[in-house]
């Protein structure tokens, strides 16, 4: 039979051995080591990315560069535009589609290449470097500067946006045609965008 000391010894050591167990347990969170903390947990990882994020974000970073709000995601028009992307894909092996008649806005981006969503957004805000606010106007020779216009109109508020991938089979190259569609529609004659 165990004595009564015995037992309080037994204890002892197994809460110094929980002490010893807690007081060297290290969590690495974020990229920082935290000492001490032992039973701190992790921040949980940010949520993954969605599709309309990797579209949205880039908006997001062009409107807050000028003040703008940033844009809401509309399923409907994503819906739209997967629509008009598909029937791209079918009739003209993804060229651009004519949305002269559309009610809404629209900026369209092809590449020989699988484009992913932000890079397409990127590269109509990359043609906001030939718009001249002053003048409200292009460069010479940059008339699709009104694809950043669009994206960083202050009286847009939603966004929806598709892509086709046509290509890429038999040896022949992948093509990418990336559509967003905008509403209220931007680029309005002798208006300026924000």
């Amino acid at each position: 039979m165990e004595s009564p000391m015995d037992s309080r010894t037994l204890h002892f050591h197994h809460l110094l051995c929980v002490l010893s167990i807690t007081t060297s347990f290290q969590v690495i969170t974020g990229g920082r080591l935290l000492q001490g903390a032992p039973f701190a947990v992790p921040s949980p990882s940010p949520p993954a990315t969605t599709l309309a994020d990797q579209y949205l974000d880039p908006h997001k970073q062009a409107r807050a560069a000028v003040r703008v709000p940033p844009l809401r995601w509309s399923p409907q028009l994503a819906s739209t535009a997967s629509g008009v992307t598909r029937d791209q894909r079918e009739r003209s092996a993804c060229g651009f589609a004519d949305l002269g008649s559309s009610q809404y806005g629209a900026n369209q981006a092809w590449a020989s290449y699988p484009m992913g969503p932000a890079e397409a957004v990127r590269s109509w805000v990359a043609e906001g470097k030939y718009y001249d606010y002053a003048n409200n106007t292009c460069a010479a020779g940059h008339e699709d500067c009104g694809t950043y216009t669009q994206v960083v109109w202050r009286r847009t508020t939603s966004v929806g946006c598709a892509q086709a991938v046509c290509g890429g089979g038999r040896g022949t190259a992948t093509a990418t045609l990336t559509l967003c569609l905008y509403d209220p529609p931007g680029n309005v004659v002798g208006e300026k965008p924000y």
